[in-house]
């Protein structure tokens, strides 16, 4: 099989664009900066993984960390479903045939080369790998031939998308294999998990920590830089 590729699936980032459900918590300008952490540290995790990185970005102007990126992509589509249907298969077609795929967010800083390596190897024996939400949905969606559209997946409740989109697979014969559970940085009480794990990854000397939001969070107070894995927000 030959050498994997990850498409991180982003928003450009842009001031009150990203992060929104943070605002009320950290503001605007802070949000941004996290979300550009989190989306750093994703594509160095993807690039140490030693597979092919892809950026999927909407539109707009230049951004610092495409550089980070081996291919850009601009998404297209009236909504969200179309434009990840749309940049998967534009990578597909930008890889050599039998490119092993794996698509994530960047809301997931914490995973790591060796995660990504993982799901990679997962589908040396199987058609599609899911990595599923703790909190509803999923966080990673990969595939070893050609994706099958997936937009309607997305029109039903995050709760049921893992389990639909198994099903939409195994109708049309991919052998499907799930990943164990993560969470995303969505909501304020996600940046207390995350400021926790970054601290037991620390404890526990980890090959992978999620530096560029590591150093950000302590910078702007919203991790205590003792060995307490406290979240300030105020």
């Amino acid at each position: 099989m030959k050498k994997g590729a990850v498409v991180i699936f982003a928003r450009r980032p842009e001031l009150r664009k990203v992060k929104t459900r943070l605002h009320s918590r950290i503001g605007e300008s802070l949000a941004l900066s996290l979300y550009r952490a989190f989306l750093a540290d994703t594509l160095v995790a993807a690039r140490q993984s030693g597979a092919r990185v892809i950026l999927a970005h909407t539109a707009g102007p230049a951004f610092p960390e495409q550089a980070l990126a081996d291919i850009t992509i601009c998404q297209q589509g009236g909504n969200f479903g179309e434009r990840f249907d749309f940049s998967l298969a534009e990578a597909k077609k930008l890889l050599p045939a039998g490119t092993p795929l794996v698509l994530i967010g960047a809301d997931t800083p914490q995973l790591s080369p060796n995660f990504l390596n993982k799901a990679t190897a997962t589908l040396r024996i199987h058609d599609a790998v899911i990595g599923p939400n703790d909190n509803g949905g999923f966080y990673l969606l990969g595939f070893s031939k050609q994706p099958i559209p997936v937009a309607a997946v997305f029109a039903h409740t995050a709760e049921e998308e893992p389990r639909e989109l198994d099903r939409l697979l195994r109708e049309v014969g991919f052998r499907t294999a799930f990943l164990e559970q993560q969470f995303d940085i969505d909501q304020p009480e996600d940046l207390t998990r995350l400021a926790r794990l970054i601290s037991h990854l620390e404890r526990t000397h980890s090959d992978w920590i999620p530096r560029n939001t590591r150093n950000l969070m302590r910078s702007q107070r919203l991790i205590s830089p003792t060995a307490t894995p406290t979240l300030l927000l105020g």
